[in-house]
């Protein structure tokens, strides 16, 4: 049995064992008697009350405006990063793609992979466009006006900074940009539900999404 063949085993029982619990735990509440469902221990954190996020502009790799409103009515997962990341970048797309076939294949919803780049000054919709296609067409990627990334990122809790690069030289185009590595799940209200820390695995993710979904479907009944 080769390695992708576990990892497949391994997520396709954390989903089942997941939904299984959390079906158990909603089918014994009482409605009017029992207190509040309490948020899931997750890699990260749920937000008992998801943070409310801004309106905000920005483009995508198809260079079409994005605001919050398309992120209404469905889970995404953002991570913020840049193309000439060399590694945890890459790696993390990797993993996230990883999710989606995974959830897709067991039909549970996958939430939409968003890459928000902290680096617009090279990261054009042009440049993200080839980028993200490499790892799945229907990754959305981000760029836009500095300020408005920097306002988004500061309302996902994430932060990043320029470094200097191979040349040592921080104003030469082969600088770099040091970030956050976490993963920000965004409910269907288009607001930050979790926090999902490294380090990211297909499992790790799988199991917090689900959790962090059905505690917030909780709220709603």
């Amino acid at each position: 049995m080769n390695k992708l063949t576990m990892v497949l085993i391994t997520a396709t029982a954390i989903i089942a064992m997941t939904v299984g619990i959390w079906f158990g735990k909603q089918s014994d509440i009482s409605f009017g008697s029992q207190s509040p469902v309490k948020p899931e221990v997750i890699q990260g954190a749920i937000y008992p009350s998801a943070k409310i996020i801004n309106d905000f502009a920005l483009l995508n790799q198809h260079s079409n405006k994005v605001t919050k409103a398309d992120f209404l009515n469905h889970w995404s997962l953002i991570f913020v990063g840049y193309t000439h990341c060399p590694d945890v970048c890459p790696t993390t797309l990797n993993v996230l793609n990883k999710v989606n076939e995974f959830m897709t294949a067991q039909k549970v919803q996958a939430p939409k992979i968003v890459l928000l780049t902290v680096d617009p000054q090279r990261d054009t919709p042009a440049v993200l466009k080839p980028y993200v296609e490499y790892f799945n067409k229907n990754i959305l990627a981000l760029t836009g006006d500095p300020a408005e990334i920097k306002a988004l990122t500061q309302q996902l809790n994430a932060v990043y900074r320029k470094a200097k690069g191979a040349s040592g030289d921080i104003e030469k185009d082969d600088y770099a940009m040091d970030h956050s590595s976490a993963l920000m799940l965004i409910n269907p209200n288009g607001n930050l539900q979790s926090i999902l820390t490294p380090p990211h695995t297909p499992a790790n993710i799988i199991d917090s999404v689900i959790k962090s979904q059905a505690y917030f479907e909780s709220q709603y009944k």
